[in-house]
């Protein structure tokens, strides 16, 4: 491991101070969840942050079955910007294996990170997510 570490800078993300984890999440579930999102028609901010981060959840939830588009941008690089129909759930970032076992699956920004979504009809999207501050 510390050939690897050295020869690639390796390891895993230092988590920055976050004096009011785990207070912010959405009861004893392990991640916080933002409801009532309107993206009727326009690409709509879902989660923006500046700075450092590991994101390691991303689920749209109560979608109506209908096309929508999920744009992801990170430190100013459009990673995803695809239209699909949706489920009532959208898992984008972590999965959950044919057991109902969540498998992880951590992506990072080093100053921003804008995720965007736009339904044809459905005013209230909801986010589930999970996003830590590294160093």
């Amino acid at each position: 491991m510390a050939i690897w570490d050295e020869q690639f800078g390796g390891g895993l993300p230092q988590l920055a101070p976050n004096l009011t984890f785990p207070s912010t999440l959405s009861g004893n579930l392990g991640f916080a969840r933002v409801t009532g999102i309107n993206a009727v028609g326009s690409l709509t901010t879902a989660l923006s942050l500046s700075g450092r981060f590991s994101v390691s959840l991303l689920q749209f939830e109560n979608i109506t079955g209908e096309p929508v588009t999920v744009k992801l941008t990170i430190d100013s690089v459009v990673v995803w910007n695809d239209t699909f129909t949706s489920s009532s759930n959208i898992r984008i970032l972590g999965s959950r294996n044919t057991n109902g076992s969540d498998v992880p699956e951590t992506i990072s920004c080093n100053s921003s990170f804008l995720l965007e979504i736009q339904t044809t009809a459905d005013p209230s999207v909801g986010l589930a997510y999970l996003a830590r501050p590294i160093l």
